[in-house]
């Protein structure tokens, strides 16, 4: 059994303010941060490790694109 995850929640607008801090803590500390709008969950900031593990466990390929594409 896994370690439980340390989840973060804020609004998209708190965040909006904090974008560095939601970044620093899934990089740095391994910590997701939970998006809402008006209250409802959205989205998740997680670590680039977490998410590549979660696609490599789903046997999801990855393609990288850029806006010139």
């Amino acid at each position: 059994m896994s370690a439980t995850k340390k989840e973060n929640q804020k609004s998209i607008a708190e965040v909006r303010n904090a974008l560095a801090e939601a970044i620093e803590k899934a990089r740095y500390f391994d910590e997701t941060t939970v998006l809402t709008s008006r209250k409802k969950r959205v989205a998740v900031i997680v670590g680039m490790d977490f998410y590549e593990r979660a696609l490599d466990a789903l046997g999801e390929e990855r393609e990288l694109v850029t806006d010139s594409d």
